[in-house]
């Protein structure tokens, strides 16, 4: 007995819900008559409420007017970059509508600009093909990447509810314990489309206004909110968390090599006296030096509690407005009361010697004879 082939059962499309005996059928055209403003802002609010946000790019794909081919490239963009407006021309083309220049210029200059990213980011990658070393900064792209895709599945799902959704941005973030830069990277993703969307409702752009057509008012009121959201919580996160980030603890550097590069007299036969040990200069709150070539005696006073410090051949930490340097007359007297005397001695020295004071600089250098620490 011969078995007849089963006929292949044609899927009709169901209406969405009840609303569609009201909306109507699908949008036709007249082939020889262009279509007015009114007519195409009907059609974009039939096809967004009876096509899910995903179904339009296949809208796209299926009823693609210009060169197939350029599919394989369009394929390649993110459904989240490809705006409603320009998956509804396309079917409306295959149906027979005649555009005004207006919305093909639209059309085309969309397509063109989508086709021209795909081609600068293959460029990119042959660039990048050779380099096989992930930086720090593909790393935090990727991962940026990854919070962008689910802030746009949470954008569709508002878009889908009609404009209504529980979703706070802030404590997604906490939740999620973005970096700093990731949060940054969100900011910048979304401002353009949040001033995109206001331009759009301000009807300062007409191809802005035909896009975002399908929105009622309290929606686009709505979506415009739910942006300015995600916007300003990332930049609040962001700022947060350059605050509450850990400074950097200094490395403490140890005495020896604090002093290991000091250039000093160690001794002076000519005026009979000798060095300290240069390790007992760290930390301590007043240091007296001799130069024996110009015979200048300098009284450094410490600016804190945490004494001086040395950095190559410099003294660190003196207070330059308490410190001073004075050429002496006679050196053998000034030297022994300043190895001898007590405080109150040292404290009255310099007012004692005559000469003109000048400000010293904290370089040590061969000539420089390291008289006495106070600690």
């Amino acid at each position: 007995m011969k078995i007849k082939p089963r006929k292949k059962k044609t899927v009709v499309r169901t209406p969405k819900n009840v609303d569609e005996k009201y909306l109507g059928a699908e949008p036709s055209w007249e082939v020889d008559q262009e279509a007015t403003v009114d007519e195409l802002r009907l059609a974009y609010n039939w096809y967004n409420y009876f096509y899910s946000y995903k179904d339009r790019i296949k809208l796209l794909h299926k009823n693609y007017p210009r060169d197939k081919r350029e599919l394989t490239s369009l394929k390649k963009i993110k459904d989240s970059e490809i705006p409603g407006s320009i998956c509804y021309l396309a079917r409306m083309q295959t149906l027979g509508c005649k555009l005004p220049k207006s919305s093909r210029d639209h059309f085309n200059n969309t397509i063109n600009g989508l086709l021209n990213k795909v081609k600068s980011e293959k460029k990119i990658q042959r660039a990048r093909k050779n380099v096989p070393v992930i930086t720090i900064q593909d790393r935090i792209k990727e991962k940026t990447n990854e919070y962008l895709a689910e802030l746009e599945y949470k954008l569709d799902e508002f878009l889908d509810n009609k404009c209504k959704i529980d979703f706070n941005m802030y404590e997604w973030l906490e939740k999620k314990q973005l970096k700093s830069q990731h949060a940054q990277a969100i900011f910048a993703f979304y401002s353009p489309i949040l001033k995109e969307v206001q331009e759009a409702q301000q009807g300062k752009d007409q191809d802005l206004v035909e896009n975002y057509s399908y929105l009622k008012k309290t929606e686009m009121n709505r979506y415009i909110e739910f942006l300015s959201n995600i916007v300003t919580d990332a930049k609040k996160w962001s700022s947060n968390q350059k605050t509450v980030r850990k400074s950097r603890k200094k490395k403490t550097v140890t005495v020896s090599k604090q002093v290991s590069k000091i250039k000093y007299l160690a001794e002076s036969s000519e005026y009979k006296v000798v060095s300290v040990n240069p390790a007992d200069i760290i930390g301590a709150s007043q240091l007296w030096v001799f130069n024996v070539k110009y015979r200048t005696l300098t009284q450094y006073n410490t600016m804190g509690p945490a004494g001086f410090s040395m950095k190559g051949t410099t003294l660190q930490g003196f207070d330059p407005d308490n410190s001073a340097t004075k050429k002496i007359r006679k050196p053998q007297e000034v030297l022994n009361r300043v190895l001898t005397g007590g405080k109150i001695v040292l404290r009255k020295l310099m007012d004692e010697v005559k000469t003109t004071a000048s400000n010293p600089t904290g370089r040590i250098n061969g000539d420089t004879i390291l008289l006495k620490v106070v600690r």
